[in-house]
């Protein structure tokens, strides 16, 4: 073979070393990302909740710091009182699972189960495309990607991404 088709191979090879993971990454991603339920917010019952579940807004500015922002709900009206809800609820930690080796890209998915039956009452499913192992390690070795559905490359792309990452409690729960 002649040196220039040899450094043509080299090329090919070395493009696709460098950018096929992420090629092929951003193939699957584009797939997942418009597949129906695959990602969103899904709500499956609504509860109200009673008076003993909140207690007072912190008026001190170092008490407010410390409160969990996750269970203010009503457009941060209203506080849920962590503690007496965890004795009824459980709001899942994030579940990370691995969806494609490619990219590689990730689903990850927070719940809210009512205690005294087990029953699903919400939940939300986002996905991450880390878009190639030169990618990953080119950005100062940050992780860094895509997210469905809310934006890609830090650019919204989705009217609805301001609603998606409102915590799920709030989407929830209500006061009877």
């Amino acid at each position: 073979m002649k040196a220039s088709t040899w450094f043509l191979i080299l090329i090919a090879g070395s493009f696709t070393g460098c950018y096929g993971d992420r090629i092929l990454s951003n193939l699957l991603f584009d797939k997942y990302c418009s597949e129906e339920g695959r990602t969103g917010q899904f709500i499956y019952e609504r509860v109200g909740l009673g008076e003993e579940y909140f207690i007072p807004i912190p008026k001190n500015r170092r008490e407010l710091v410390r409160v969990d922002r996750g269970y203010f709900i009503d457009n941060d009206k209203l506080l849920i009182d962590e503690k007496r809800f965890l004795k009824d609820f459980v709001y899942s930690d994030t579940r990370e699972i691995l969806i494609s080796q490619f990219g590689p890209i990730y689903s990850y998915e927070n719940t809210v189960v009512r205690k005294s039956d087990n029953k699903v009452l919400s939940k939300k499913i986002f996905l991450v495309n880390e878009k190639g192992w030169l990618f990953r390690q080119s950005i100062l070795w940050v992780a860094v990607g895509d997210h469905c559905p809310e934006y890609r490359g830090n650019l919204v792309v989705k009217s609805e991404s301001k609603t998606f990452y409102k915590d799920l409690i709030d989407n929830t729960f209500y006061k009877k």
